[in-house]
């Protein structure tokens, strides 16, 4: 079987935080804003009943969680970098193949191989460096633009864009087009 393509892609503290920030799922940020604002109106309900003090809590807590909220990729891509830091003591490094019919992820790192059907993959994103594969498993397979070891960078997107045929938008109609 012949490789279209091949991309080495090492799991720096910056990539990972690329996949974090892509991969962040839009429940729980629409439940965080529901929060903050039950806890501002809640707040607001609070002193115009006469206990201007109720204020606070709910405004403090708005921000909080508001600000957890922002953070949390950041947090999850800063472990899972200390993770890699850790088992490896170095950064994670990845080699992706891509197949007429499939592709196969090789972690150097620790020497797993997965071989992955094109259609898993649920959502292609990209970003000025990296396009990612976010695969039914919610597991993210990121493809570093500037290190393509076999074809273009051009010819790999237009590629992608055919093979990712279960990808949605929102309006839940297929789309194979990148976001």
């Amino acid at each position: 079987m012949e490789i279209l393509f091949e991309n080495c892609c090492t799991l720096t503290k910056d990539a990972l935080l690329s996949m974090n920030r892509k991969s962040r799922n839009p429940v729980f940020v629409a439940a965080v804003i529901v929060l903050c604002a039950a806890y501002l109106v809640n707040g607001v309900r609070a002193a115009i009943a006469g206990y201007p003090a109720a204020l606070i809590l709910p405004l403090a807590s708005a921000v909080v969680l508001g600000a957890f909220a922002y953070f949390l990729p950041n947090l999850q891509a800063a472990l899972e970098y200390r993770k890699n830091l850790m088992a490896y003591g170095r950064d994670a490094k990845c080699i992706t193949k891509f197949y007429g019919d499939k592709f196969v992820v090789e972690n150097l790192s620790n020497g797993q191989t997965s071989p992955i059907s094109y259609g898993r993959i649920r959502r292609v994103a990209e970003d000025e460096r990296y396009v990612f594969l976010l695969l039914d498993t919610r597991i993210i397979s990121p493809v570093d633009k500037t290190d393509f070891i076999k074809g273009s960078t051009e010819d790999f997107l237009s590629f992608i864009n055919a093979k990712a045929v279960n990808t949605t938008r929102r309006g839940g109609k297929p789309d194979n087009a990148l976001e």
